[in-house]
């Protein structure tokens, strides 16, 4: 992943990120700084037992699984078939117990080195502290 890129991604969701360790910013900052760092154990922690991950739009990405490992295992696979991600965050809205991200990222597919260029929303739902259902819809842009 793009250092600069990334380093800015995490700033942006660090900056909504609360001294509450459960709150639903400060959860979601730890899970993404967990993926970006490859650190795939973290984000488990950040997930609940029973969590939701649905992705559609990204061809090879595009799944559904339940559970937190099979949503361990599908994001570790996903992030693996991926080379040179810029991604951006645009928009973060935050109410009660969910977040919406409106994103876009730039990269390759390391299987053939073909570029991406993808605009999309990740909407997470919590619980407990955790991240129970993740459901991205992405869009080629």
């Amino acid at each position: 992943m793009d250092r600069a890129y990334s380093d800015k991604f995490l700033r942006t969701t660090g900056s909504a990120a609360t001294k509450e360790v459960t709150a639903p910013r400060t959860v979601l900052h730890a899970a993404f700084d967990a993926i970006i760092h490859g650190n795939f154990d973290a984000f488990g922690q950040s997930v609940a037992e029973d969590v939701e991950l649905n992705i559609s739009g990204f061809g090879a990405l595009n799944g559904s699984w339940s559970g937190r490992e099979a949503v361990i295992t599908a994001t570790r696979k996903n992030f693996a078939l991926l080379g040179e991600q810029k991604p951006e965050i645009e928009s973060m809205i935050s109410e009660g117990d969910r977040i919406a991200v409106l994103l876009k990222e730039k990269g390759i597919f390391k299987s053939n080195g073909q570029a991406y260029s993808v605009r999309g929303v990740q909407w997470f739902t919590f619980a407990d502290g955790k991240i129970k259902k993740i459901d991205e819809i992405i869009a080629a842009s």
